[in-house]
């Protein structure tokens, strides 16, 4: 099995880990995320040379793609935004949210506005703009693609699809699964195109550093 695998396989690992030539910069995640990619591809032949077919081996080998591409997608994403493209106004608006703080007002003031309904019954108190920073490990993923689209590490259209991959790998759960009941073909979809798209995204990601350059 392990011999059909890796025949199987194009390239060795170390064709995998080069195939990140885009995260030089950071030697130990091109490795991390180099074997990340193998270790999917390898699973995904040796599952393929069991011939299991029973649904939960399918299931498993499906449920495992999607996690492992949302995974390096990822990382790619974080490291090109915060190692590679940090002072740019779109990533350091990702570090913070715009938000309201209380604000201490007199007594008076405070009774006046516990004294207005709102319309959905919430309490009417006093407040003022603030702003709270975030670590950069806090960022939402879709937040973190919409802003490799603005900054044109990715075009928009797969800055779309790098964000249903990671939606995909988070809806993965025994509830949810169990309340779509054996229609689970959109994972197989998911798990196909997350593997093709690998290929666009590394060509768009040498591009843009590219042009730094």
């Amino acid at each position: 099995m392990d011999a059909y695998a890796r025949d199987d396989l194009d390239g060795d690992l170390e064709d995998h880990l080069g195939f990140f030539d885009f995260l030089a910069d950071d030697g130990e995640l091109q490795r991390r995320v180099g074997e990340e990619y193998f270790t999917a591809r390898y699973l995904y032949k040796f599952f393929e040379g069991m011939r299991i077919e029973d649904e939960w081996a399918r299931r498993a080998q499906v449920q495992l793609q999607v996690q492992q591409y949302a995974s390096i997608y990822e990382a790619c994403v974080h490291h090109l935004l915060f190692a590679r493209a940090a002072d740019r106004p779109e990533v350091q608006g990702l570090l913070s949210i715009k938000t309201l703080k209380p604000w201490s007002v007199s007594g008076d003031l405070r009774d006046r506005l516990g004294a207005i309904s709102a319309p959905d019954g919430r309490r009417v108190v006093a407040a003022i703009d603030s702003t709270i920073k975030l670590d950069e490990t806090k960022v939402r993923f879709d937040s973190k693609a919409r802003a490799a689209a603005a900054i044109g590490i990715v075009d928009e259209a797969l800055a779309l699809e790098l964000v249903e991959f990671y939606t995909a790998r988070n809806m993965i759960h025994i509830h949810a699964e169990l309340k779509r009941g054996a229609d689970w073909s959109w994972e197989i979809d998911f798990a196909k195109k997350a593997y093709w798209r690998l290929h666009k995204f590394g060509q768009q990601a040498r591009a843009w550093l590219g042009a730094l350059d």
